[in-house]
């Protein structure tokens, strides 16, 4: 008795390997592109120019500073950046990276009266070289939290509290603001800035 054994021919084998190669490329190439899942709470910042502005939404990673110097290259208009929905970043060195490239474009940054910015996004945009917020726009503050310790806890003498002083001098907000931002709320919330605080410690420029 003769037994028959089904075979996959060749030439179809090699069709299916070629087919899943083409698919790992592509969902490889995907992430490298950028490509989110369209839900800004989790995925990279993205901007996206508009004429002179361009609009940011996501949060700051280490592929920030790319993407904002590829918009840059192929958008010599853009002249602020729109912070339409910032919810925080994945680090502070990250953060700063993406925002002394402000300064070195001479971007403007602005929060609509619909954006939203976190702490983090904060740091991002007080690296505008002029700063404006519309009527109704939220700009948080909190105290930092390292994982281990909230900034609120230190005393005002402890090493951890320079880097952040240092970077709110270089961009002309003035020491009691810091201070300030540590205390505006309790360890683990926000608080939303108002109008006349963002005047006040000179978070907006105009």
């Amino acid at each position: 008795m003769h037994h028959t054994t089904t075979t996959t021919p060749r030439t179809g084998r090699v069709s299916l390997l070629l087919t899943v190669c083409c698919l790992l490329w592509a969902t490889a190439l995907s992430g490298c592109m950028g490509m989110g899942t369209g839900n800004p709470d989790t995925d990279s910042a993205s901007f996206t120019p508009q004429g002179s502005i361009a609009l940011m939404r996501g949060v700051i990673d280490r592929n920030t500073s790319t993407v904002l110097l590829d918009m840059m290259s192929e958008n010599e208009s853009v002249k602020t950046i729109v912070m339409q929905h910032v919810p925080g970043s994945t680090g502070y060195r990250e953060n700063r990276e993406a925002a002394r490239m402000l300064k070195d474009y001479r971007l403007a940054t602005h929060v609509p009266a619909d954006g939203y910015i976190s702490p983090e996004g904060l740091d991002f945009f007080i690296g505008g070289w002029k700063r404006t917020a519309a009527s109704g726009a939220r700009i948080a503050v909190s105290s930092w939290y390292d994982g281990q310790t909230y900034g609120a806890d230190l005393p005002r003498h402890h090493s951890l509290h320079f880097g952040y002083l240092a970077w709110y001098r270089d961009h002309g907000i003035p020491d009691d603001f810091y201070w300030f931002s540590l205390q505006a709320a309790p360890k683990g919330e926000y608080h939303i800035l108002t109008q006349d605080e963002l005047l006040q410690y000179r978070i907006i420029t105009q």
